[in-house]
């Protein structure tokens, strides 16, 4: 069984261990019937209604799971809470930063947030995690939608005088992030070699000093270069990404729950998701740049394929060691990905 599938089905019967009465499960089945919406490329459906009657404050984690763009995404939804708290009388919106750990430790100490907002490597969201009557495939486990994106970023060839013809290992430099794959990015998108891995800034300092001809990195670049006034060419790498700021829902409890969805959709509406250029990062649901910003509006373009949300640390080794393989040359490295793939 491939490695994916199977870390699915263990989240699965994980997921039938916790204990709900039949009430709420009747009523959390209600809530995905009438919220069933596409997360991925687009929403579809009319807007539905959730049963008011929660009053109180709403707490919402967040954990940085990539380079952001330009701005904090903690202020971005610091943001958007405060123009839903205006709509929606009696409602408090709490943001609460974390790392991984701290997030790790606060959970072994006390309950769970009301909603979580998270990256790659995070994968005990699954066990958090309610369905949301979504559907995106990279977040779904035990047949259920346990997260959405709200945001994502992207990968890029950048160059100041190329034309990309003529990439290779020799010319060509990959900016290597945190919990992030740049390697399965150049593999899937064809590339092949013993390229130069290098950390963040020290890469893109090495194309602006003309080491290398050309730099493998992602949206947060766009805006490192825009910042030293240094003129690039981009070109988008869609075949991978795992780029992806989620956002889950981690309490059953009603109407709380409801009240957190009609954030989460809040969230996810047209005009929030059209002000993401104000902290340089990419929708997934809408066009947010235009000419103005042709390497974000370059960006903008949907990946191919995308990594499973909810993989453990050992899988995600696995990933990106089968990804350097493939980079490198050992095609067999391609089935192996494709396990863990969405």
């Amino acid at each position: 069984m491939p490695a994916a599938r199977e870390y699915n089905e263990n989240i699965m019967t994980r997921r039938k261990r916790r204990t709900l009465t039949a009430a709420a499960a009747a009523v959390l089945a209600l809530i995905a019937a009438l919220t069933a919406l596409y997360a991925y490329p687009a929403l579809t459906g009319a807007e539905q209604a959730q049963p008011r009657g929660y009053a109180g404050v709403l707490r919402l984690w967040h954990i940085d799971g990539f380079e952001g763009g330009k701005g904090s995404r903690v202020s971005f939804l610091a943001r958007a809470a405060k123009a839903y708290e205006e709509e929606e009388e009696g409602v408090l919106v709490m943001i609460v930063p974390h790392s991984a750990e701290s997030a790790a430790a606060a959970l072994s100490e006390g309950e769970p947030p009301d909603m979580l907002s998270f990256g790659g490597g995070f994968s005990v969201a699954a066990d958090l995690a309610r369905p949301l009557g979504y559907s995106f495939a990279p977040a779904e486990a035990g047949g259920d939608t346990l997260a959405v994106p709200w945001c994502r970023g992207g990968y890029a060839l950048f160059t100041a005088e190329g034309d990309f013809s003529d990439v290779s290992a020799e010319n060509t430099v990959i900016s290597s992030g945190r919990e992030n794959f740049p390697a399965a990015a150049a593999a899937l998108g064809g590339l092949r070699g013993g390229f130069d891995f290098l950390p963040v800034s020290s890469a893109y300092t090495s194309l602006i000093g003309g080491k290398y001809r050309y730099m493998l990195g992602t949206q947060r670049d766009v805006w490192r270069f825009a910042t030293r006034g240094f003129a690039v060419r981009v070109q988008p790498l869609t075949a991978f990404n795992d780029l992806w700021q989620y956002i889950c829902i981690c309490t059953d409890v009603q109407p709380r729950y409801a009240a957190c969805m009609r954030f989460l959709r809040f969230l996810l509406s047209e005009k929030v998701q059209k002000s993401l250029t104000s902290v340089g990062m990419l929708s997934p649901y809408f066009s947010v740049y235009d000419e103005s910003d042709p390497a974000m509006a370059a960006l903008e373009e949907p990946p191919a394929r995308s990594l499973y949300a909810f993989l453990d640390d050992d899988a995600r080794a696995r990933f990106g060691q089968a990804a350097l393989e493939l980079l490198n040359g050992a095609e067999n490295g391609a089935k192996i990905l494709k396990n863990y793939l969405a």
